[in-house]
């Protein structure tokens, strides 16, 4: 396999592979060793705050001389609005399961994102090579000003339509977000159910609509996965649940074994741990939340008000109440250092590649 696409040429890295942001996941240590192996680390500072995401930074370009990535929330999902009354009955849906965990009151929602200016500031500071986010719109300004830098600019989009905003606002990448993608849905433009396309469908047809490199993100879990994005025309790939098994991540041990004995039919898209739509591992929360899914507070708010049972259930090794992101791929994940996950993808592509060669013989026109 060929490892330099448009995508390779234009981010200045080794191979196609990008590893997800994964607000709450990555840190330096895990953005670095991809980066260090050849591919795109990431790291999700959503929920940074500025003088800590200021020192992300520092510590990633000290752990790598490479290029990488920081992700940011666009600005337009960091408020939200609701009443006291509905505050009041989540407060009470909540609280059976902050006594049965003696996790003590239920909290008040604070604000945990942003603020988006002060964090962007921080980014145009430290003059970070690449800038992503999720959640358009697109903070135009922002783009212009990554641009001025040199710094190049990713966003997702969840179909077509939002492909094309993404372009005419000057992002140079998209990331074209299958529905089988672990996490939250980008979807901006549109209801969240109209950007549920499976990631072959969506990917042949954001290439043929844009005329920037698109990265396959959904599902993709090996390098199987990769050469078969690649063939529907991509210019690399996003993968975040295969990155949750490494070691350099942030997640808490019994999310990791939740994930290492993840089922194909594990996954499903809620609403009930965030306000927003995003794929988790079904747990015990997600079943019962569901006969409340229409009293669930608006993202981020339903988020806030979650995040002492959450700690709560991981201080006790209970995934019965974890947000466990992860995608429809969940099953293929291993066991691997960043470092050695990359290396591993980047030699079982050109091996499968190889594989291709001969099989594709069978469509010379003298081979039957």
């Amino acid at each position: 396999m060929n490892n330099k696409t448009e995508l390779t040429h234009l981010l200045k890295i080794a191979h196609p592979i990008i590893q997800a942001p994964m607000a709450g996941a990555s840190t330096p240590e895990l953005v670095a060793a991809v980066s260090n192996a050849g591919g795109l680390g990431s790291y999700g500072g959503a929920a940074t705050p500025p003088a800590q995401l200021r020192q992300v930074v520092r510590r990633i370009r000290a752990l790598t001389d490479r290029p990488f990535a920081v992700n940011l929330f666009a600005p337009a999902v960091e408020e939200c609005e609701f009443t006291s009354q509905q505050q009041a009955v989540m407060s009470e849906v909540f609280t059976r399961w902050h006594n049965e965990l003696n996790a003590g009151p239920v909290p008040e929602p604070i604000s945990i994102l942003g603020p988006f200016a002060e964090q962007f500031a921080v980014l145009l500071e430290e003059r970070i090579p690449i800038f992503s986010f999720h959640f358009g719109p697109a903070p135009v300004d922002a783009i212009r000003e990554m641009h001025t830098i040199g710094s190049r600019v990713l966003a997702t989009a969840t179909n077509v339509r939002e492909a094309k905003i993404l372009v005419e606002a000057g992002v140079d990448v998209i990331i074209a977000q299958g529905s089988e993608a672990g996490g939250h849905r980008s979807t901006f433009a549109t209801p969240y159910d109209q950007g549920t396309i499976g990631t072959a469908s969506l990917i042949p047809q954001v290439v043929d609509a844009v005329s920037v490199p698109v990265v396959a993100a959904g599902g993709i879990m090996d390098a199987r996965g990769i050469v078969a994005a690649l063939a529907l025309g991509a210019s690399g790939v996003q993968m975040g649940t295969a990155f949750l098994a490494c070691p350099e991540n942030n997640i808490p041990e019994v999310y990791r074994q939740a994930v290492l004995n993840g089922q194909d039919e594990d996954t499903v898209i809620t609403e009930v741990f965030s306000g927003r739509p995003a794929r988790a591992i079904r747990n015990r929360f997600v079943r019962e939340m569901e006969h409340y899914r229409d009293q669930v507070l608006p993202f981020p708010a339903q988020i806030s008000i979650g995040r002492r049972l959450r700690q709560a259930s991981t201080e006790q090794s209970n995934p019965e109440f974890i947000s466990m992101w992860a995608g429809q791929g969940v099953a293929l994940a291993e066991a691997l250092p960043a470092g050695e996950l990359i290396e591993k993808l980047v030699q079982d592509c050109q091996a499968i590649a190889a594989a291709l060669q001969a099989t594709v013989q069978v469509f010379n026109p003298g081979s039957i």
